[in-house]
């Protein structure tokens, strides 16, 4: 127990590092890993409308542009594909488990970077620790339930549209409480709520929007699923051409395909899809449908991350070789 009461006080001591940086500057930038998912949008939304809250001066940068599925959330936007300003007081940068994954930034802006400090908030195991400051917690089921707990202290500068956003990313990152959860979730969840967190709103437009074209999608991955290891490891591969055929940009599938049919196969251990992007990478993403198995093993191999039920990656490898690696890679833990 004593353990657990070191690693709380020396949370709680970053926690208070950071809101005085908060307290202290006025230049901000914000940002989480490119292509953001849930909740690295989340979070990096939520914040860059608390720090304006403050009178701060903030910008939001991502590398990629945002996926349409998040468009009901109406902030957009707001964020830029490059860094307009020169000189901030601080960089936070949300859901990354390391500095690289921001993508294209650090070569474009290197002396940003190198005289900035950097706030590294995170929920990844593996993190780099690569900030000035690391409020980090790999037991959170997201980045958003430890922003939710940073802000905590100041619940009168949460707007409805702050506490709506760490709501999207905690449900996007749990896959709507299905995983990665413990019982400060439900209780940062609770207080969202009582904030005005827009919930119906979150969960229509994620999980009750299927457009019929994507269910077909859907049917056509199905009829093609690639089995593995007589069953137990089950998936999907999604070429460009397959993308046309159904009119879907391959940015705007959203995670229900592996998160809500893929991991939901009766008998497997985990699932994959592969799909391959405009520039022609493929876009690796994994989930493990019951304890006992670690897929961020196979997402490391190559170069990504995440949790150990829930990991992703990037290669330019092919299919072929993609497949001997998640066949013969051993993710019993």
């Amino acid at each position: 127990m004593l353990l657990k009461y070191t690693e709380m006080d020396k949370t709680q001591q970053e926690m208070q590092k950071i809101q005085e940086v908060i307290k202290k500057g006025q230049n901000f930038l914000v940002m989480g890993h490119r292509n953001v998912d849930g909740d690295a949008y989340g979070s990096s939304m939520a914040l860059y409308f608390y720090l304006q809250g403050l009178g701060k001066t903030v910008e939001v940068a991502n590398s990629f542009p945002i996926t349409p599925l998040f468009y009901f959330l109406g902030v957009h936007d707001e964020v830029h594909t490059e860094i307009i300003g020169k000189n901030f007081d601080a960089i936070f940068v949300c859901d990354c488990g390391e500095l690289a994954l921001v993508g294209k930034y650090l070569e474009q802006y290197p002396d940003i970077f190198r005289n900035t400090p950097i706030v590294n908030i995170d929920h990844h195991n593996g993190n780099k620790m690569f900030g000035t400051y690391n409020l980090i917690d790999t037991e959170a089921s997201s980045t958003c339930e430890i922003l939710s707990d940073l802000l905590e202290s100041d619940e009168k500068n949460i707007t409805s549209k702050i506490a709506t956003l760490l709501l999207f990313g905690i449900i996007r990152d749990t896959n709507c409480f299905k995983n990665s959860l413990r019982p400060n979730t439900f209780a940062v969840t609770s207080n969202l709520l009582a904030l005005s967190a827009e919930y119906e709103k979150i969960i229509f437009h994620s999980y009750k929007s299927e457009k019929l074209n994507y269910l077909k999608l859907y049917g056509y991955v199905l009829e093609n699923l690639i089995s593995l290891k007589w069953d137990t490891i089950v998936g999907g591969y999604v070429s460009q051409t397959i993308f046309e055929r159904y009119g879907i940009p391959e940015s705007e599938l959203g995670p229900q395909l592996i998160n809500e049919v893929l991991s939901s196969i009766e008998g497997a251990d985990f699932a994959f899809l592969i799909k391959e992007t405009e520039s022609g990478e493929r876009k690796l993403s994994f989930r493990a449908r019951r304890d006992g198995f670690d897929v961020s093993r196979i997402a490391r191999h190559f170069g990504g991350g995440g949790h150990i039920q829930s990991a992703g990656a990037y290669t330019s490898e092919s299919v072929e070789e993609i497949l001997k690696v998640i066949e013969e890679t051993d993710v019993r833990m």
